[in-house]
């Protein structure tokens, strides 16, 4: 009985930190409040312990330089408290993903986690965001602000976007709250990752805008609090072992019959199913704003090519019919149509090699030209959704 028991003890002190552990936040000083010094309001991100300002050459010239915003009441900056409020403490991240008179100008922020990421678990990553009380810095919104879990040191040399980063997670539209708005999601990691960088990983061209109000010197800045990072643990059940059973073997018999005459079969032309989509639930994976009505498609397929077959929508109508994507990019217009859906839907015929059925798309409407992925499989359909 004092076995068991003892037994049950360490089992249950085992249970208890591994739990304990999958709750554990990997992003060090999380909410910014662990600094160097109480400043004014506004210092650059050298002030933050952990974090560090993605460039590191700091060179002469203008370049990327995200900020440490606190209120300090002792020191007060003049209108900093009516520029926003912290979620929680009193600092938070501040980063330009947009400004108008110099173009393709980024800021980056990035920490070395307090953990490696093992490939292949999954984590959840939670933040909040605010575009402040009175959209303090500029007046513009957009979309595009991401978070890229990396293996390698992101690197910026000036103010240039990281169009080579992949975020795990951006802003697909355009975004504007003088509240503060959750962030959540959860990814598989790829690779062994140790780094996060946190701003808008798009060039001015894939950057969607929306003038709030005026200012002098227009530009996007938004405010990052209150970061969270943790383990998701697999609740998959290991596998049993399985028991070999003994092998069957069938004593095979020869079987002699009259020979007839071969007969041949003409194989029939495959005739594709009548598609209606709508039996199908849609998934908007992406979003675009446009000023001009006439658009330009291409489609392509994503990465390696596997044989997915597919059929376009927009606004219910046919525009591609079961087609076989290859590298070679395919072409075709549609117009937008005030009051419709102004959706451009793939439907799956199959899963490829590679599931799921996943295409490339190019879009030009004007002088916006963006590059995107629809994914779909034989349940659902993704879509990329069309603003005007």
């Amino acid at each position: 009985m004092t076995k068991n028991f003892i037994k049950h003890l360490l089992f249950t002190c085992i249970s208890l930190l591994s739990i304990s552990s999958y709750g554990q936040n990997l992003i060090p000083n999380p909410s910014f409040e662990d600094y160097h010094e109480a400043t004014r309001g506004h210092a650059h991100l050298d002030n933050l312990k952990e974090w560090y300002n993605t460039n590191q050459n700091k060179p002469k010239t203008l370049y990327g330089t995200p900020d440490h915003m606190f209120i300090n009441e002792n020191q007060p900056l003049n209108g900093i408290k009516d520029n926003f409020s912290p979620r929680t403490g009193q600092s938070v991240l501040g980063v330009i993903t947009y400004m108008q008179r110099v173009v393709n100008y980024r800021e980056y922020a990035s920490i070395k986690l307090n953990k490696v990421l093992r490939k292949g678990e999954k984590y959840q990553f939670t933040a909040y965001i605010s575009s402040g009380n009175k959209v303090a810095y500029g007046g513009i919104a957009t979309n595009g602000l991401g978070f890229a879990f990396t293996n390698e040191k992101l690197k910026q040399n000036i103010y240039e976007p990281l169009l080579s980063a992949s975020p795990q997670y951006q802003l697909e539209d355009i975004f504007y709250a003088t509240g503060w708005t959750k962030v959540t999601f959860s990814f598989v990691a790829e690779e062994a990752i140790k780094y996060l960088t946190i701003g808008n990983f798009r060039d001015d061209l894939q950057t969607d805008l929306k003038y709030i109000n005026y200012d002098i010197d227009p530009q996007c800045y938004i405010y990052v609090d209150d970061l969270s990072l943790v383990h998701i643990p697999s609740d998959t059940p290991p596998e049993e072992e399985k028991v070999q059973e003994p092998e069957v073997v069938v004593e095979k018999h020869e079987i002699v019959v009259d020979e007839e005459p071969e007969k041949v079969i003409e194989e029939q032309p495959k005739v594709p199913e009548t598609l209606v989509y709508e039996d199908r639930p849609v998934e908007n994976q992406s979003s675009i704003y446009i000023t001009t009505y006439s658009i330009t498609i291409q489609i392509w397929d994503d990465k390696t090519i596997d044989g997915d077959i597919v059929s376009i929508f927009w606004n219910g109508e046919h525009v591609v019919e079961y087609y076989e994507l290859t590298a070679k990019k395919k072409k075709f217009k549609v117009t937008y149509e005030p009051g419709k859906e102004n959706r451009l839907i793939l439907y799956a015929h199959n899963l490829g090699k590679i599931p799921p059925n996943t295409m490339a798309v190019g879009i030009k409407a004007g002088k916006k030209k963006r590059e995107l992925k629809i994914k779909s499989d034989l349940g659902k359909c993704g879509a990329i959704q069309f603003k005007r």
